[in-house]
């Protein structure tokens, strides 16, 4: 999802399009998933978009000022499920806050070692688990 907008001197910036789904012609069923910020800029900030149409299942990707970003935050019908804003994740509006780190433990069978010979490996994986203060979700992420 992440777009090189332009050059580091600022010669061509993302101009952005409205958030719009082109077949149901209209904005009335987005839900959105992601906002990364695409450059900063004097003009006003452009921000790279992810979101979905729930009326015809389109999913769209885009450069659009941030401005119809907050028009669409501001309105609790688009802010369904998980959101990525930045590097913060919301749920049910929200932030979400962290849990502290777990370690996972995973046993598996390696069966790599040809002549019908196997090995357990042990497996340990750093996780960061975030939670929904409202509802209780849960998302874990690779720490």
């Amino acid at each position: 999802m992440a777009k090189d907008p332009s050059p580091s001197d600022g010669t061509s910036l993302p101009q952005g399009a409205p958030m719009w789904c082109p077949k149901c012609r209209t904005d009335d069923y987005l839900v959105l998933h992601a906002i990364e910020t695409a450059q900063a800029q004097t003009v006003g900030l452009i921000v790279d978009v992810s979101y979905s149409c729930t009326g015809c299942g389109s999913i769209l990707s885009h450069y659009t000022p941030f401005r119809e970003v907050a028009a669409k935050l501001n309105t609790a019908t688009n802010l369904e499920g998980l959101i990525l804003f930045g590097d913060t994740y919301l749920h049910c509006s929200e932030p979400m806050t962290t849990v502290p780190l777990e370690v996972r433990r995973s046993v598996t069978a390696n069966t790599g070692l040809g002549d019908g010979l196997s090995q357990l490996l042990d497996v340990r994986l750093r996780t960061k688990i975030l939670r929904c203060v409202s509802c209780g979700f849960r998302l874990e992420l690779p720490a």
